[in-house]
């Protein structure tokens, strides 16, 4: 009866699962998850809904594959992990979901009550383990044959549909009893699936959940107080938006003559680049100061100085978002516009009409030095002048982190996802990289640097494209056992890895050197090649940019990953920002 049982259970939920959209299952070795990892290899065999099976020996790497997987593909991944420690690993990959709305399910297998709290093997409190970090949990009984299996469907759905609506993890806690291998009873199992005959025939969930229709973008759905009767000086700031919406930002940057200050996570070209670093130029501070609108699309913004210049300025501000989590650690009184990310495109169009409606019957731009078009065009090409100098200060024939960010773009092929690791990594690419042409992917929810190896290959296994993944080598060392997720790839793919030998972004910190470099750098004198043959993955380590380039282009025409390891000098790259920083705000205007 018990082995029949549990693994009917866990069928139903994985086909279930499947049905609400799910696939794709990440699946961590384990014994007390047995019957959902058999379930899943019997639904990746499904005629008309097989799920694809994703595995990984490390949960915590497995939580970022799943991750990545879900920030790709925009739909609910699995997560099979067993009993214990096992679930805990997962924690920091559902902090992430949590703060930047990818779906996740974690389902863990559990010991049953009276093995709980008692001293038995591999057996915690999983019951809310996850805490607020979880957009819903289900805390499931031991498979029972007095609780019917509509309600274990109806219980799941509920789950889901809180998911659907808000975005995050959830976590479907999966308590089994032994024995969970042998023959099971056909006569019975044939029996327990006869009430919900029904929806095993069908090809649909067992509770349809419909959401709120959207209506047509009118005018009602934008704030009241603007678009105004008349042109004024406004900054679009591009976050972490949506792929696929650069000609909407365009259109209506045009229709505002707006200056734009692109993260690298936008998908968007800024017209003035390099604004963490030009917004040390006091006069340029002062110029974009005159804003009068401010448009912030998304959030997660890379750049502490354009944080720092929204947290002062006097403009009137717009915060479009795709769901009503604040994003404003300033608590800014705001305009907040909450689109479904499906209607970004539609509702950016909306705006950019009824923006060019609003001037067409004002006065319309004018030549004078106070309007819109002049300031945008004049701010522009200063700061354009501004970073032409400080990329001249920038030595061609030394390979810095800042010489390789700046000369980055013109080493990539055309079609390129680009995942970029946290810290000091994703800032320099901030300030140097024009990326707007390329998918950009990072994890900058709570911003860690764990899982980002196998975060990258999760992304890359939903979309199948070629790769640059760049990252810092602390990052690289702190997910190591994750390089075993790219022996195999769907394409060519390149690892970046800057080793400046330690944590290059505490370099600036203000605290005596030797601190800096006992408790915050932690230099660890490693390198990657024997780490690069321990996974059967290639290696290369250029020392010139042209060494580099040529790198990059073998590594995007020959299967597999190529590990490229690029070394620098211990405190360069902290040493270059704090000199760039400084002439900045020595500029005269």
């Amino acid at each position: 009866m018990s082995l029949t049982l549990t693994h009917i259970w866990a069928e139903t939920l994985i086909d279930e699962l499947s049905r609400l959209g799910v696939k794709h299952i990440c699946i961590a070795p384990g014994s007390r998850s047995t019957p959902l990892t058999l379930a899943a290899v019997k639904q990746s065999q499904h005629p008309q809904r097989p799920v694809t099976l994703h595995c990984h020996f490390d949960e915590r790497g497995l939580g970022y594959l799943a991750l990545g997987l879900a920030k790709a593909g925009q739909a609910p991944v699995a997560v099979i992990v067993t009993s214990g420690t096992a679930v805990a690993n997962c924690l920091p990959a559902v902090v992430e979901s949590g703060l930047t709305g990818e779906p996740l399910i974690i389902l863990s297998a559990d010991r049953p009550f009276e093995l709980v709290d008692c001293g038995a093997n591999q057996a915690i409190v999983q019951r809310d383990l996850f805490s607020s970090h979880v957009t819903a949990q289900l805390d499931l009984p031991t498979p029972d044959a007095g609780m019917p299996l509509s309600a274990l469907l109806t219980k799941v759905d509920q789950v889901l549909a809180h998911q659907a609506a808000r975005g995050g993890s959830v976590h479907i806690n999966c308590p089994f009893r032994e024995p969970f291998y042998g023959e099971r009873d056909a006569a019975l199992e044939a029996e327990i699936r006869a009430p919900i005959a029904n929806w095993y025939q069908s090809q649909q969930s067992y509770t349809r959940h419909h959401g709120r229709f959207s209506t047509p973008i009118e005018r009602d759905s934008l704030p009241p107080s603007l678009p105004p009767d008349r042109p004024v000086k406004t900054v679009i700031v591009a976050g972490a938006l949506p792929h696929g919406l650069s000609a909407s930002v365009n259109r209506l940057a045009t229709a505002l003559n707006a200056v734009v200050l692109a993260d690298p996570q936008s998908g968007i070209t800024s017209t003035a680049p390099g604004y963490d670093l030009w917004l040390n130029h006091p006069n340029l501070q002062a110029q974009l100061s005159q804003a009068q609108w401010v448009i912030q699309l998304g959030g997660r913004l890379v750049s502490k100085r354009l944080g720092q210049w929204l947290a002062q300025t006097s403009a009137q501000y717009w915060l479009v978002t795709d769901n009503a989590q604040p994003l404003d650690p300033h608590h800014r009184a705001v305009e907040q516009c909450v689109v479904d990310k499906r209607h970004w495109s539609l509702w950016l169009d909306a705006l950019t009409d009824q923006v060019r409606a609003a001037c067409s019957t004002s006065e319309g731009l004018t030549s004078s030095a106070d309007s819109p078009l002049v300031w945008q065009q004049t701010l522009t090409n200063e700061a354009r002048a501004q970073m032409e100098k400080a990329t001249d200060r920038l030595s061609p024939s030394l390979l810095s982190e800042h010489r390789l960010f700046q000369q980055l773009p013109t080493m990539l092929p055309e079609h390129v996802d680009i995942f970029i690791g946290n810290s000091l990594a994703i800032r320099l690419a901030d300030i140097w990289s024009q990326l707007g042409a390329y998918p950009v992917f990072a994890n900058r929810g709570a911003s860690g640097i764990d899982g980002l190896f196998a975060c990258a290959a999760g992304v890359q296994r939903c979309r199948r494209q070629p790769m640059l993944v760049v990252l810092g080598d602390t990052s690289a060392l702190y997910d190591l056992n994750s390089l075993a997720l790219w022996r195999e790839t769907a394409a060519p793919a390149a690892m970046l890895i800057l080793n400046n030998n330690g944590g290059g972004i505490f370099d600036s910190l203000p605290v005596d050197p030797q601190l800096c470099d006992a408790y915050y750098r932690m230099p660890h004198g490693l390198r990657f090649e024997q780490v690069a043959a321990q996974f059967s993955l290639n290696y290369q380590q250029p020392t010139c940019e042209s060494d580099l380039a040529a790198a990059l282009v073998q590594a995007f025409n020959t299967p597999g990953t190529d590990v490229i390891e690029v070394v620098t000098p211990a405190g360069e790259a902290g040493k270059i920002l704090t000199e760039q920083l400084a002439n900045m705000a020595a500029q005269e205007g």
